[in-house]
C-alpha cells in the first residue's frame, strides 16, 4: 500500500509539473520520491486515511448504484412484474429459474399481491448451470413479446418440484400454454441485451448468488423463509 500511494502521488506530482513547466529531469524526479519516501514513512497514518476513503467511495459508489436500479426497474417495462408500477411496497427480485429458494418464496409473493399494494419485479441472472441461461432468455424474449404468457412459463418453472427444461419439454409447454415457440426464438437476440443488463447491476450489487431481494429499499441477502417474515419486512 506505502508503495502503491507513493506511486500515485509521485505520478500526480510529476503529471502537475508537466502542466506548467519543463519537463522533470532524473535527478528532481529521484530527489522527489525521496521527499515522498519519507514522509509517508514518517506519516503512516496517511495510508490508513487513503485506504479509508477508498473504502468510503467504494461503498458510496454501491449505494448509487442500489439507489439508481430501484428508480430504473420500478419504472421500467423491460423487466417482468406484477402489480401496478408506483405501489406503495415493492419487491425485486433477483432470481435463476433453477434455484430452490427463489421457488420456495413464491407462494409469498402471490399471497402478498392480494394483502398489500404491491409491485413485483423478477430480475433474471442465470447463475445456477447452464440451462438458466437458456431459459432466461427465452423466458425474456416470450415476455417482450406476450407477458401474459411470460407469467404462465415462469409460474411453470418456479413451481418447488423440478421441471424438464430440454427443447422438446419447452417446445410442449409453449404448446400447452398457447405461445409460438419459433417465434419467441427469433426474438431472442433482441431480448438478449435485457439479460445481459441484469448481469451487469448484480456485479453492481455485489449480487454472488440468487436469491437477491430489495424490499421497500431493504437488502436481503438469502431468501425469505416464511410468510410471517415477508409481512415484517413489508410492515
Amino acid at each position: 500500500m506505502k508503495k502503491l500511494l507513493k506511486t500515485i502521488i509521485t505520478a500526480t506530482l510529476l503529471a502537475s509539473s508537466a502542466s506548467y513547466a519543463a519537463p522533470i529531469d532524473a535527478d528532481t524526479k529521484k530527489e522527489i520520491e525521496a521527499i515522498i519516501d519519507d514522509y509517508v514513512s514518517n506519516h503512516p497514518e496517511i495510508i490508513i486515511n487513503a485506504m479509508k476513503k477508498l473504502e468510503r467511495d467504494e461503498q458510496l459508489k454501491t449505494q448509487q448504484a442500489f439507489l439508481d436500479i430501484i428508480k430504473d426497474y420500478r419504472a421500467s417495462d423491460r423487466h417482468p412484474f406484477l402489480g401496478k408500477k408506483n405501489s406503495k411496497h415493492y419487491i425485486i427480485e433477483f432470481f435463476d429459474f433453477n434455484c430452490g429458494y427463489c421457488k420456495v418464496m413464491e407462494p409469498f409473493f402471490e399471497k402478498a399481491l392480494k394483502e398489500y399494494e404491491l409491485q413485483i419485479i423478477y430480475v433474471n441472472i442465470p447463475v445456477i448451470r447452464a440451462e438458466s441461461a437458456q431459459l432466461a432468455y427465452l423466458g425474456q424474449a416470450l415476455y417482450d413479446t406476450d407477458p401474459n404468457m411470460y407469467f404462465k412459463f415462469h409460474k411453470h418453472f418456479m413451481t418447488p418440484d423440478n421441471k424438464k427444461a430440454d427443447e422438446e419439454s419447452v417446445k410442449a409447454l409453449f404448446k400447452n400454454i398457447g405461445a409460438d415457440y419459433d417465434a419467441v426464438v427469433k426474438k431472442i437476440s433482441s431480448s438478449k441485451n435485457t439479460i445481459d443488463e441484469n448481469i451487469k447491476d448484480s456485479f453492481k450489487l455485489k449480487i454472488s448468488g440468487t436469491p437477491y431481494l430489495i424490499i421497500d429499499g431493504q437488502e436481503i441477502r438469502g431468501a425469505i423463509t416464511s410468510y410471517d417474515q415477508l409481512k415484517s419486512v413489508l410492515k
